[in-house]
């Protein structure tokens, strides 16, 4: 896995998505399949990649004009704040892509290989990773954990601005309104994290995540020389998760009846990093995503048979391809592996390299997943 990581980054560096960079990625992604799946293809698909953040600079602009509004028309202010707010938590914090319509469509790719079961296929798993990288968190590089406190300072300013409009048109005034007015003043100078969040340099994403497309291809690999009975592993590469999970969204929304006569499930694997940090997430917050309570113990009984600590927690910031699967109605799991409870500095950063990377959680997570699939196979 290490090797294939390194083969990666040498020969494509940073892969923003919609680059040629992430193009020939996945080319050397199914090439590489090739030698164990039975089948292999690489799938384009068109999706308003910049859209996700792009629109930050909408919202934040907005946000602004309405702040200088407000003590002239409180009625005018209410309508388009409580609108800016809505589109701001639907279009970008919970992954509702709804000013799409706004954003020119770009191609990205997904690569899907298959080994088939020795017998009559009753169900498939899916393996999966996001070859894409993201341009740099530029704030969080510089600022570190005052780069995230800003980050969120500035997200519930858009937030809630619309709850506190509609409170200031019905106590105009009030001096609640005139001191709550003055914190969005005071803060207003943070949203510029949103507004020009990302730098132009393009990171490795050795952790984010290289990690899962590796994992997913040796898992590929191993049960190309060791059959199942009756299920049939996928192995997928992603592309544009960091636009907001295109690659996954497409693929889901393609592939759903399919995905759905196979009795499918998508083990999404994200960010391999720390072995004391792996983790099986219980939902996605941001999406209102809750994953499955008994495929949970199921993959939790595989990681105490092969006693490897793992954590089950909820992944109350961003969102992960599984959110696509199920946003679709198509089940999923997502497992992580970095610590969720403050920033890690590689994350969204040029730390994230091969300095900084370590393939002991690959190797236990591995084995871990071996025995969860080959059980599930053997109550087939």
């Amino acid at each position: 896995m290490q090797n294939f990581i390194e083969s990666i980054v040498e020969q494509f560096g940073g892969r923003y998505y919609g680059s040629k960079e992430e193009k020939a990625a996945q080319e050397y992604v199914q090439k590489s399949l090739e030698e164990f799946c039975d089948t292999t293809e690489i799938r384009s698909f068109e999706s308003a990649l910049g859209a996700h953040f792009e629109a930050l600079k909408i919202f934040v602009v907005v946000h602004l004009f309405l702040i200088f509004l407000m003590p002239f028309n409180y009625l005018l202010t209410m309508g388009l704040a409580l609108l800016n707010s809505l589109l701001f938590i639907g279009h970008f914090v919970t992954y509702r892509h709804c000013l799409d319509f706004l954003f020119p469509k770009k191609t990205s790719y997904n690569v899907i290989g298959e080994v088939l079961p020795e017998l009559e296929i009753k169900q498939s798993i899916i393996f999966a990773g996001h070859i894409d990288s993201v341009k740099e968190f530029k704030w969080w590089y510089k600022l570190k954990d005052f780069g995230i406190a800003l980050t969120v300072i500035a997200s519930f300013s858009l937030a809630l601005f619309g709850v506190f409009s509609v409170f200031a048109f019905f106590f105009q005034n009030s001096l609640a309104t005139s001191i709550i007015w003055w914190v969005f003043v005071i803060i207003s100078p943070s949203l510029l994290v949103l507004f020009d969040m990302h730098g132009q340099e393009v990171v490795h994403g050795v952790n984010d995540n290289l990690t899962g497309v590796a994992l997913s291809f040796e898992l590929g690999k191993y049960f190309s020389k060791n059959r199942l009975k009756h299920t049939k592993i996928k192995v997928i590469s992603f592309g544009a998760e960091e636009a907001g999970l295109r690659g996954a969204f497409a693929y889901a929304k393609e592939n759903k009846a399919l995905l759905l006569k196979e009795n499918s499930l998508l083990v999404n694997v994200d960010t391999i990093k720390d072995l004391e940090h792996l983790c099986i997430a219980t939902n996605e917050l941001n999406t209102l995503s809750f994953f499955d309570k008994g495929l949970i113990a199921k993959l939790k009984q595989s990681f105490d048979a092969k006693g490897v600590s793992v954590k089950t927690l909820p992944l109350t910031v961003g969102a992960s391809d599984a959110s696509a699967f199920m946003m679709n109605g198509l089940p999923a799991l997502s497992l992580i592996g970095m610590t969720t409870e403050k920033l890690d500095p590689t994350y969204h950063t040029r730390l994230d390299n091969l300095d900084n990377f370590d393939p002991k959680a690959l190797e236990k997570l591995k084995e871990v997943l071996i025995h969860f699939v080959e059980e599930i196979d053997s109550k087939q």
